[in-house]
C-alpha cells in the first residue's frame, strides 16, 4: 500500500468519524466513499468492519442507559437479526449496487420532506408492535444490500426519544447489525489479514474523528441537532443514490 492511499485511509475514516461522533450514523457511506478513491469496493467494505464495530461498541455503551435501551428496542433488535441472516442465506451475496442506490433515494425523499415542516411522530405504544416489524423490514433490506438504513433510520428519527438516546440506540442497533453482516461477508472471502490490519489501524483516526463529532453534538440545541441528523441522513442518501447513475 503506498503512501497515498495510507493518507486517503486515515483522512476518510478521520472525516467519517466526526460524522458519526456528531449525529450517530454515516460512518460506512461517507468512509466507503471516500475509500474508493484508493482502494476497490470490495477492500473498502473489509476495511470498514473493525472501526465500525469499535466506534458502535463505545456509542452503544458511552453513557449509562445500555440496559434501559436494550430492553426497549430489543424485539427490533432481534427480528433485524434474523431477517438479515435469512435474508443474506438466501440471496448468497451483499451490496447490489442498484438495490443499495434505491435505498438512498428512499433516505433523500424522507431528508428532504423531513428537513421541511413535516414532522413524523411515533407514540411508546405504537413501539410495541412497529419495532419488531420495522426490525425484520430494515433486517431485510441489510442482507440484500449490506446497508442497514431503511427504515430503520427515518423510523428512529421518529420517536420520542431524546437526541443522546437516540444516538446510543444507533450504536446498539448498528452494532448487533454490522456484527452479524461480518458473518456473511466472511463466508464470502472478503475479508484478509491486510484488510483487517488496515482497519485495526483505522480505528485511530477514527476515533479522533468520534470524539471531535461528540463535541460538536454537544454543543448545539437540540432543533440544531435534528437538522444535522437529518441533513447526515440526506448525504448518506444522496451517496447511495449515486449507485444508480
Amino acid at each position: 500500500m503506498t503512501l497515498t492511499q495510507m493518507l486517503v485511509i486515515a483522512g476518510a475514516f478521520l472525516v467519517a468519524g466526526v460524522a458519526k461522533g456528531a449525529v450517530g450514523l454515516g460512518l460506512a457511506p461517507i468512509a466507503i466513499g471516500l475509500l474508493t478513491f484508493a482502494v476497490p469496493l470490495e477492500q473498502a467494505l473489509a476495511l470498514m468492519v473493525l472501526p465500525t464495530l469499535a466506534t458502535n461498541i463505545w456509542q452503544a455503551i458511552f453513557r449509562r442507559g445500555f440496559l434501559a435501551l436494550l430492553r426497549r428496542f430489543w424485539t427490533m433488535i432481534a427480528a433485524a437479526v434474523a431477517a438479515l441472516i435469512t435474508t443474506a442465506t438466501a440471496f448468497g451475496t451483499l451490496g447490489s449496487p442498484q438495490a443499495a442506490g434505491w435505498v438512498g433515494v428512499i433516505l433523500v425523499i424522507y431528508g428532504l420532506l423531513a428537513l421541511t415542516t413535516w414532522r413524523p411522530a411515533v407514540s411508546r405504544t405504537t413501539e410495541r408492535w412497529a419495532n419488531p416489524l420495522i426490525g425484520m423490514a430494515s433486517g431485510a433490506v441489510a442482507g440484500f444490500t449490506g446497508v442497514a438504513a431503511v427504515p430503520f433510520l427515518p423510523y428512529m428519527q421518529s420517536l420520542e426519544i431524546e437526541r443522546n438516546d437516540l444516538v446510543q440506540a444507533l450504536g446498539i442497533m448498528f452494532l448487533f447489525t454490522v456484527g452479524t453482516l461480518s458473518l456473511p461477508l466472511a463466508l464470502q472471502g472478503a475479508f484478509d489479514s491486510a484488510d483487517l490490519k488496515g482497519g485495526l489501524a483505522a480505528v485511530v483516526p477514527t476515533f479522533i474523528g468520534f470524539w471531535l463529532g461528540q463535541k460538536v453534538r454537544n454543543a448545539v440545541s437540540p432543533e440544531t441537532f435534528r437538522r444535522l441528523f437529518l441533513s447526515g441522513i440526506l448525504i448518506v442518501g444522496l451517496h447511495m443514490a449515486a449507485g444508480l447513475l
